[in-house]
């Protein structure tokens, strides 16, 4: 019964984590965004912002976390909201800042 009562509240403390952690993985994702437009108007290859996704995917290893218990999007979600992002910005499609 005791065993029950510790798993449930993990459970809970999970389902907690997800619904608060939510907007910090949306604004991460407009940071990346932000950050492109940043690096390309100071001209900066913002490319190089994949290589650093990448170092980050490698230090988590295999057994990351899956998205909805991070604080952060999933690096790959990463990579491909930043590649997007500069394809749409050489297409000249700017977000209102």
């Amino acid at each position: 019964m005791g065993s029950s009562a510790i798993d449930m509240g993990g459970v809970v403390q999970q389902m907690g984590q997800g619904l608060l952690l939510k907007n910090g993985r949306g604004d991460e994702l407009e940071s990346d965004k932000l950050g492109v437009y940043f690096m390309m108007d100071a001209g900066y290859n913002p490319e190089e912002m994949i290589g650093v996704m990448e170092i980050l995917k490698t230090a988590a290893g295999p057994n990351r976390a899956p998205e909805f218990q991070s604080s952060h999007p999933d690096p790959e979600n990463r990579i491909e909201n930043i590649k997007e992002t500069i394809r749409n910005y050489k297409n000249k499609k700017r977000p209102k800042v």
